[in-house]
C-alpha cells in the first residue's frame, strides 16, 4: 500500500509510482509503475507528493542571484496519435528560480513525428511555494494542451533538430555479434547541412539474440541476451549536458566516470553499458568496470531521455538486413 503523501528534501533522483505502466516494465529492479521521476539538484528544495489531492508542492525559500534549477519532474505517458496509434511519450517540467521569480521549461519527449491527439498521464497539479505567493506552474489542462499543440518556441527548436539513422543502407546478419539494432546521431541542421552532436547505439553482443531482435520488443531484448548501449560524443559542446545526464541516471559517483564529471565527454569518446542477464559493466574509452545495476541505467535512459526514446522506437521497427 502506497502512502498518500511522501516528502523529499535531499539532493538526488527518485522514481515514484502512478497508474502508467512503463514502456520497459519488467526490466531491471524498478517497479513496472514507477513511471514518474523527481530530481533535486541540491538540498534547498522540499517536494511533497500528495496522491489523494493529486498535487505536488515544491517549496524553496532561497533567493538565487542567478537562474537556478530547483526541481525537475518527468512523467511518462501513453500517447495517442491522430491516426489512433499508441506511442510512449514523456512530459518534462523543469522549474527555475532567480531571486523570487520563477521560470519554466515544459516540453515533450516524443518517439514519433506523427501529431498527437491526446495522452494518458498522472493528473498532478504542481504548485511552487516559498516566494511572495504560491504559484501553480503545471496542471493537467496545461500538460494536455502541450501534448496536443506545443509552443511556437518548441516547434522552432524541433524544426532545427537533425537526426541521422546510421543503419540506413547498410547490411549485416543479426546472427552475428555487433549487429546494430539501432544507431542514431542527433544534432542540428539547416540549409541542407547538419552538425551532429551525439551518437547512440544499441548493439547485440551475441548472435543468439537474433530471435529477440525479430520480436521487435526492447523490453524482451533487455531481459534476455547480451547487449551494449553506447553514447559517443561527436562534439566538445556537450560537457554540461552529459554531466547532468550522469546525475539523472545515477552515475555521477562512479569512479570510472570521474573524468567525465570533471571535464565532460570529449569528442570521439564513448560511454558504454554492457549487460547480460543481470550482470553488467560500464566502459569509458578503453577502460571498463563491473557495475551493479547497469541494466537499470539503460532502462532509465531509454524511457526518460529523448534520444533513448528515439533509440527504442528504431529498435522496435521491423528488422531488415542491416549493419
Amino acid at each position: 500500500m502506497l502512502p498518500d503523501i511522501e516528502t523529499h528534501r535531499k539532493h538526488g533522483v527518485r522514481y515514484f509510482p502512478g497508474r502508467i505502466v512503463c514502456p520497459l516494465a519488467g526490466v531491471g529492479r524498478r517497479g513496472a509503475n514507477e513511471s514518474n521521476r523527481l530530481a533535486l539538484e541540491n538540498d534547498d528544495t522540499e517536494v511533497t507528493i500528495d496522491r489523494r489531492a493529486q498535487r505536488i508542492t515544491v517549496k524553496n525559500t532561497r533567493r538565487y542571484p542567478e537562474k537556478t534549477l530547483i526541481a525537475d519532474l518527468e512523467f511518462l505517458a501513453d500517447g495517442t496519435t491522430t491516426t489512433g496509434a499508441r506511442t510512449p511519450i514523456a512530459i518534462h517540467l523543469e522549474i527555475f528560480k532567480k531571486g523570487d521569480a520563477l521560470s519554466l521549461d515544459l516540453h515533450r519527449h516524443l518517439r514519433t513525428q506523427e501529431p498527437l491527439a491526446d495522452a494518458d498521464f498522472e493528473p498532478f497539479d504542481v504548485v511552487v511555494e516559498g516566494g511572495p505567493r504560491p504559484e501553480t506552474v503545471y496542471t493537467e489542462e496545461r500538460a494536455r494542451a502541450l501534448v496536443r499543440a506545443p509552443s511556437i518556441a518548441h516547434r522552432v527548436v524541433k524544426a532545427f533538430m537533425a537526426m541521422r539513422d546510421n543503419t540506413r543502407g547498410s547490411f549485416q546478419d543479426p546472427h552475428r555479434k555487433g549487429y546494430r539494432v539501432a544507431d542514431l546521431s542527433l544534432g542540428f541542421g539547416a540549409l541542407g547541412l547538419a552538425w551532429m552532436l551525439v551518437r547512440a547505439e544499441l548493439r547485440s553482443l551475441d548472435g543468439a539474440n537474433a530471435d529477440l531482435i525479430r520480436q521487435g520488443s526492447v523490453a524482451a531484448m533487455l531481459r534476455e541476451g547480451a547487449w551494449e548501449l553506447s553514447l559517443t560524443a561527436l562534439s566538445d559542446k556537450l560537457s554540461s549536458i552529459v554531466q547532468r545526464d550522469l546525475f539523472l541516471f545515477g552515475l555521477d559517483r562512479e569512479p570510472l566516470l570521474e573524468p567525465v564529471m570533471t571535464r565532460g565527454l570529449c569528442a570521439g569518446e564513448t560511454l558504454a553499458f554492457r549487460f547480460q542477464k543481470g550482470e553488467g559493466e560500464i566502459g569509458l574509452g578503453g577502460k571498463s568496470a563491473k557495475m551493479d545495476g547497469a541494466i537499470d541505467v539503460a532502462r532509465a535512459y531509454l524511457e526518460y531521455h529523448l534520444l533513448g526514446g528515439l533509440l527504442c522506437e528504431h529498435a522496435e521497427r521491423p528488422q531488415g538486413p542491416r549493419g
